[in-house]
């Protein structure tokens, strides 16, 4: 395995979806390309093919939202032939190492607007080269969603977008809040040191790329959502249970009589280890993030 990229993630990052042009896209490349990456995207790709052939459609659209350098893309696309699979990612570069690991493996590919992306003749693989989120894409076509190890960086002149669409929320933003203040009864448990006005932020710009997911689903479509984790889902906090489903919008109970939109619901969740909890380590340096793996959490639109 090549060696880690060693540079300033916070700084890299600030610059918004550009940085995955430069140097963040070197490392993630880097990163993406080795052995327990590939056994995890092989492994999520057969979650998504197993939940939508049970789903019986006869030729799915699936979307990888912020598909990266093409990985996983291509092993859905291999195991899951009969399905049309749109890649969107605002990378330009990402997208051209998409385009030539399809053109390696023999899966057609073609690079084209969004419009055209959605229709039913085409290639295989459909690549679109957009920043997230883009409320704009054709909405409600989609029969699948995957946001696989999700590392959105919008930039600060994205705000407004993110404003219009769902941040000032005053029902979301009302639970957000309390989210953001509650703390672990036993201060062990507490995952997080961030100030609450940062977890707050956190929390909406997170539901505002859920709620961007939702617009590209059928009523019923799925959303494979695809997170670095140190444990199990299930053995989390009820807080960080609560946290997590408020920023996907999939939290259906009232906190204190107040209640968020839900977009979602909760199917399952598949929890595996594996080294690539490392990518967390690079970024962060905090020693906890060497242990660990990432989980498969199935939602579908309501």
């Amino acid at each position: 395995m090549k060696k880690p990229l060693d540079f300033d993630f916070t700084r890299a990052l600030a610059r918004g979806p550009v940085s995955y042009d430069a140097t963040v896209g070197t490392w993630w490349d880097n990163q993406s390309t080795d052995k327990p990456h590939q056994r995890a995207y092989r492994h999520i790709a057969e979650c998504v093919r197993d939940s939508v052939r049970k789903k019986g459609v006869k030729s799915p659209l699936i979307v990888d939202y912020a598909c990266g350098s093409g990985h996983f893309l291509i092993e859905l696309a291999k195991l899951l032939p009969e399905a049309r699979i749109v890649g969107l990612d605002g990378s330009k570069k990402m997208l051209a190492l998409t385009m030539e690991r399809c053109a390696r493996k023999d899966v057609s590919a073609e690079a084209m607007p969004a419009d055209l992306a959605f229709a039913s003749a085409g290639p295989q693989v459909r690549l679109v080269q957009t920043k997230l989120p883009n409320f704009k894409i054709p909405q409600g076509k989609a029969d699948a969603v995957a946001f696989v190890f999700p590392n959105i960086a919008p930039a600060p002149s994205d705000q407004g977008l993110f404003d219009r669409n769902g941040y000032l929320n005053r029902a979301d933003s009302a639970v957000g809040q309390m989210l953001a203040r509650f703390r672990e009864m036993d201060p062990e448990d507490e995952v997080t040191k961030e100030k609450p006005e940062f977890l707050f932020d956190g929390f909406m710009t997170e539901r505002v790329l859920s709620r961007n997911i939702r617009g590209f689903l059928k009523k019923g479509g799925l959303w494979f959502k695809v997170d670095y984790a140190n444990a199990p889902r299930a053995e989390l906090s009820q807080l960080s249970q609560w946290r997590s489903l408020f920023s996907e919008c999939a939290l259906g109970e009232a906190i204190k009589e107040k209640k968020a939109e839900q977009l979602f619901a909760l199917r399952g969740n598949d929890f595996r280890r594996s080294s690539v909890i490392l990518d967390v380590y690079h970024q962060t340096k905090d020693e906890s993030d060497k242990t660990g793996g990432y989980f498969v959490t199935e939602f579908e639109a309501v």
